[in-house]
């Protein structure tokens, strides 16, 4: 990011959920004046071909740039003990390479490992053979698949960012400020760590008690993340994902962001 332009800040259909359906989130980010977005697949009927052709005529007609697919981590057991339930997860990531390529999307955000699956047995190698796997599928297609760090999964603070990184796992990184925080990770020791390898921002504030706070009104300081994104050369924009049902919420929280120089 340059110091001498603005910020592209732009919205994720997540901070919209549940009460703007999927499809329906373009038209309300551009109303808002956002150019740039982020969509969330809630359910597992939103792959369907018919909804993908939907969502391409909605954001064509909006001028709008679909800069990620974000794909739920429960609709995929990659490490399931039922073999079908494997297949089925594989085919489903299939489908959201092709969404993602097809919609324009650089990447396809990932949660990855949770720890609840840590707990039942998962080991850390068969996850990165699984990265590995779905990285080079999703880079067959053009896509990039951006592991997103978050206090409930495994890649939650630096060193898992880096033991990804040291394996030669082909996936980028998405950094979440407010789901390092909640980790109790340094924020800006996961950007270092992600380095040239970032491909998305996630951003909403955070304070003890509190999650998902919209931009400026938790204890997290945005100033200095900023500075620590530009310092990796990072180029993409920053999407909003604080649930809001106001849009004034919105709207402020990009002019705060566009405000800071570093």
């Amino acid at each position: 990011m340059s110091e001498s332009r603005p910020l592209v800040v732009g919205l994720s259909s997540a901070a919209l959920y549940p009460h703007v359906m999927t499809e329906d989130a373009p038209a309300v980010a551009a109303d808002l004046g956002f150019g740039v977005i982020e969509l969330y697949l809630q359910t597992v009927g939103e792959y369907h071909p018919l909804f993908l052709a939907e969502l391409q005529q909605r954001t064509y007609d909006l001028g709008l740039t679909v800069h990620a697919l974000h794909i739920d981590t429960r609709h995929y057991h990659f490490w399931s003990d039922y073999r079908r339930r494997r297949d089925e997860a594989a085919a489903l990531f299939a489908e959201a390479v092709h969404m993602a390529a097809s919609l324009g999307a650089l990447c396809i955000d990932w949660h990855g490992l949770t720890q609840a699956e840590v707990k039942a047995g998962v080991t850390i190698e068969a996850f990165l053979d699984t990265a590995a796997a779905l990285g080079e599928c999703a880079a067959a297609d053009g896509v990039v698949l951006s592991l997103e760090n978050v206090s409930w999964c495994w890649m939650r603070g630096p060193a898992e960012v880096m033991r990804l990184r040291q394996a030669g796992t082909p996936v980028g990184f998405t950094f979440d400020p407010f789901q390092a925080a909640e980790a109790q990770a340094d924020p800006l020791a996961i950007v270092a760590a992600m380095g040239d390898g970032l491909t998305n921002v996630h951003v909403s504030d955070y304070a003890p008690g509190h999650r998902h706070l919209p931009v400026s009104e938790g204890d997290l300081d945005w100033h200095a993340l900023l500075s620590a994104l530009r310092a990796t050369g990072y180029g993409g924009p920053l999407m909003l994902e604080a649930p809001q049902t106001s849009g004034e919420s919105f709207v402020r929280q990009r002019h705060y962001l566009e405000g800071i120089r570093a």
